[in-house]
C-alpha cells in the first residue's frame, strides 16, 4: 500500500511506474473498495503522518507512520462506523468522526499516541432519546488551540436545545462559550485565532444580517451587511493572526464572489484582493500561523491557484516542475512547514500523496488512493458547453470509451445533486470511470441552478424543478446526438439526490428520450421535500426552501414525477437507503404503489443501515453490481 520511492525535488526527473494496459476492463470493485490511503495529514511538529484506511478489517480505521523509521501501524479503529475524518490537536493525539447507520450524525472520539487511550466526546444524534446522549456539530476545529474545539450541542442530555460550547478533546468536558447569543435563528459563527467567536450571521425577518465584534472583548454585535434571505451575498471565512482582518467573499457588485478583507476594528471593507469572472473561489491558503495569506485556490473548468505571496508562488513551481502530470495541492503542513503533504490528481488518476521534506529537499510517495486502477486504462474528462435552447450557455463534461471516435455509442446523462451550489467538476470520478469502462460515454451538464457560474446562472434553476433545469439536460442529449456522440434510442439518465429527481422526471415529463432511467436516493414528490425542511432546519432554510423549491400547491404536484408514473415508457431502477435523512425513504413508498398500479417495469434496492448514499463498501459494491447488470440489459441493442 505505502511506497517509499524518494525523488530528488531540485533538477530529478521522478519515475512514473505504469503497468500494462489491461486488456478487459478491470474489476468492478477495484472501482468502488474503499480507498488504500486517503486524508493524509502530518503532525504539528513534523514527526507523524496519519491516514484512513481499511486496516484490512473491511471498516475504515486510522493508520500512523512513524516518519524517523518509516514504520506503518494501525492507531485506531471504529466498531460500528466507517471513520469519515480526522485531525490533529497539538501531535500527540487525534480527534475523529464517524458516521451510524447513514443518519449523517458522528460518534466523536478522541485518542492519544502517546497513551493509546479513547475518549467518548459526542454520540451520534440518534442516540438522543436515550439518556447517554451527547450530540455534537463541530462550528471551528480551533486550529490554534491544542486542547478544544468548538461544537454546538444540546443544552442538557437528551435536550433538542443547543448551545455552543468548548470541547476539550482530552477529557471530553464541555464549557458553555463566555459569550451570549442573544439572539435566536443564529449561526454562521467564526472564531478569531484565540476562540473568541467574532462573527455571525442570523435571521431577522426575511433578511440575513451579517454582524461582528470589533474585539474579543466587545459585548455589542455590530452589524455590517444584511440582504434577503435568498440572496446571499456575503460569505465569512477566517481570521487573519491580528484577530482585526475578517477575509470574507462578497457579491455586491460581482456576479461571482470576490475575495476582500474586512477590519472588524473599524468596520472598513477593503478592496477586491482577488475576483474571476469565469469561476468561483474555492479556498483561501494561509501560512499555518495565518500570518499571511498566501494566495487562493478557484475553479473554472478546471483547478487552479493563484499566489499573493511570491517564496509560496515558487515553491509551487518547484512541485509542479516534479510532477509536471497532475494537479497539486498541498493539503497538509507541520507548524514550520518545513514537513508538507502533496496531494496530486487529474481526471484518470485518483490521487497519489507525497511527503515533502523541505529540510532535505526531498519528495517521497507515500501511496496512491487507489493502486489498483491503471491510469493508462482510464478515459480523459473533457470540457464541453453548448447552447440550451434559450440562448443560456452551458458547462460540462464528456468522458468517452475506448474507441469511441468517429462512431455513436450508448450514452448516460448523469446530473449532479444538489441542484443549488454543487457542481460536476473535472478530475478523478469513480463512477464516470467505471461507466465508460463498460463501453458508455457519460456526459456531466452544469444545468442553471449549479454552483460555480455565478449567482445569476444559480438562482436561474429556481423554481425550475421539471422546467428549465430539466430542459439543460434534455438539450444536452440533443447536442450529443447532432455531434455524433451517441444516437436517439441509445440514451439512459442516471443520478443521484436531485440527480435521481432529474432521472424520474425525464422519465415521466421527457418519456421517449431514454431507454431506461436510474433514480438513486432521489426526489419523486416535492411536496415531501419542501415541508421536510420544515421544522428541521433552521428558518433561512424553511424560506430557502419556499423560495427556490416552490410553495405552490398546484406547482409542487405538477413538478412531481410520482403523480405521472402513468407516462413512464421505459425500465427504471431505484435505490434507497432507509435511514436517509435528507430524502427521507417516503419518497419511495409513495412512489412503488405507483409503479405496481400502472404496471411498470422496475427494479428496486432498499438498504436499511444506509443513508443519502451507500457508504459501506459492501452495499455500494452491490449497487454498482446491480446498475452494470440494469444498463447490460436495457440500454445496449
Amino acid at each position: 500500500m505505502l511506497s517509499r520511492a524518494v525523488v530528488a525535488l531540485f533538477g530529478l526527473s521522478l519515475v512514473i511506474l505504469r503497468a500494462e494496459t489491461p486488456k478487459s476492463p478491470a474489476p468492478l470493485e477495484h472501482f468502488f473498495a474503499e480507498p488504500d490511503i486517503r486524508s493524509v495529514q502530518v503532525s504539528p511538529d513534523g514527526l507523524n503522518v496519519a491516514f484512513l484506511t481499511t486496516l484490512g478489517t473491511g471498516k475504515v480505521g486510522i493508520a500512523l507512520m512513524h516518519l524517523d523509521t518509516g514504520k506503518v501501524e494501525p492507531l485506531v479503529s471504529a466498531a460500528d462506523e466507517n471513520i469519515e475524518y480526522f485531525l490533529w490537536k497539538g501531535s500527540d493525539r487525534l480527534v475523529y468522526g464517524g458516521d451510524l447507520g447513514g443518519n449523517e450524525s458522528t460518534a466523536l472520539r478522541s485518542i492519544s499516541l502517546s497513551k493509546r487511550r479513547v475518549v467518548a466526546l459526542a454520540e451520534s444524534y440518534r442516540e438522543l432519546l436515550s439518556d447517554r446522549a451527547n450530540f455534537a456539530n463541530i462550528i471551528d476545529t480551533l486550529p490554534h488551540d491544542p486542547n478544544r474545539i468548538l461544537i454546538s450541542g444540546p443544552k442538557n442530555i437528551g435536550s433538542f436545545s443547543f448551545d455552543l460550547w468548548f470541547l476539550d478533546v482530552r477529557t471530553g468536558e464541555r464549557r458553555a462559550v463566555p459569550i451570549n447569543i442573544d439572539k435566536p435563528d443564529t449561526g454562521g459563527f467564526v472564531a478569531d485565532c484565540t476562540g473568541a467567536i467574532r462573527a455571525r450571521v442570523r435571521l431577522e425577518g426575511d433578511k440575513t444580517l451579517y454582524e461582528v465584534r470589533r474585539s474579543a472583548d466587545a459585548s455589542k454585535w455590530e452589524q455590517v451587511a444584511a440582504f434577503p434571505v435568498t440572496d446571499q451575498r456575503w460569505n465569512f471565512l477566517q481570521f487573519a493572526a491580528d484577530n482585526e482582518t475578517l477575509y470574507l467573499l462578497n457579491r455586491d457588485r460581482t456576479d461571482t464572489f470576490a475575495l476582500h478583507a474586512f477590519n472588524t476594528r473599524t468596520l472598513e471593507l477593503g478592496p477586491v484582493l482577488f475576483h474571476t469572472p469565469d469561476g468561483e473561489i474555492a479556498n483561501i491558503i494561509f501560512s499555518r500561523d495565518r500570518r499571511k495569506l498566501y494566495g487562493v485556490t478557484y475553479t473554472t473548468e478546471k483547478d487552479h491557484q493563484h499566489w499573493f505571496d511570491t517564496d509560496r508562488a515558487a515553491l509551487q513551481a518547484q512541485i509542479d516542475r516534479s510532477l509536471p502530470h497532475t494537479t497539486n495541492v498541498v493539503t497538509s503542513r507541520s507548524d514550520d512547514e518545513k514537513v508538507l503533504i502533496v496531494t496530486a490528481h487529474n481526471d484518470r488518476e485518483p490521487g497519489a500523496y507525497y511527503l515533502l521534506n523541505l529540510r532535505k529537499p526531498a519528495l517521497m510517495l507515500l501511496g496512491r488512493v487507489n493502486s489498483k486502477l491503471d491510469a493508462a486504462s482510464l478515459r480523459p474528462m473533457e470540457p464541453i458547453q453548448f447552447k440550451a435552447r434559450d440562448g443560456l450557455l452551458l458547462h460540462g463534461y464528456l468522458t468517452r470509451p475506448a474507441g469511441a471516435e468517429g462512431r455513436p455509442v450508448p450514452l448516460i446523462v448523469n446530473p449532479h445533486g444538489g441542484p443549488y451550489g454543487p457542481r460536476d467538476e473535472w478530475g478523478f470520478n469513480s463512477e464516470v470511470q467505471f461507466l465508460a469502462s463498460r463501453g458508455y460515454a457519460v456526459l456531466q451538464i452544469n444545468y442553471r441552478g449549479s454552483g460555480g457560474y455565478g449567482y445569476s446562472f444559480e438562482k436561474a434553476g429556481y423554481r425550475e424543478w421539471g422546467g428549465k433545469m430539466q430542459d439543460d439536460l434534455t438539450d444536452g442529449v440533443q447536442w450529443a446526438i447532432a455531434q455524433g456522440i451517441t444516437d436517439a434510442g441509445h440514451v439512459a439518465i442516471y443520478g443521484a439526490s436531485y440527480g435521481g429527481y432529474a432521472a424520474l422526471a425525464g422519465a415521466t415529463f421527457t418519456p421517449d428520450l431514454y431507454r431506461c432511467a436510474v433514480n438513486y436516493v432521489g426526489v419523486s414528490d416535492l411536496g415531501l421535500i419542501t415541508s421536510w425542511g420544515r421544522g428541521r432546519f433552521d428558518r433561512s432554510s424553511d424560506i430557502f426552501y419556499r423560495e427556490s423549491v416552490g410553495d405552490d400547491r398546484q406547482y409542487k404536484h405538477d413538478h412531481s414525477p410520482v403523480n405521472f408514473v402513468e407516462r413512464i415508457k421505459i425500465p427504471t431502477l431505484h435505490a434507497y437507503g432507509r435511514n436517509d435523512p435528507r430524502v427521507e425513504i417516503g419518497h419511495w413508498t409513495r412512489l412503488e404503489p405507483e409503479l405496481k398500479k400502472h404496471g411498470q417495469t422496475y427494479e428496486v434496492i432498499i438498504e436499511k443501515d444506509e443513508g443519502h448514499g451507500f457508504r459501506n463498501e459492501s452495499s455500494r459494491i452491490a449497487f454498482y453490481r446491480r446498475l452494470e447488470a440494469f444498463l447490460g440489459k436495457y440500454l445496449r441493442d
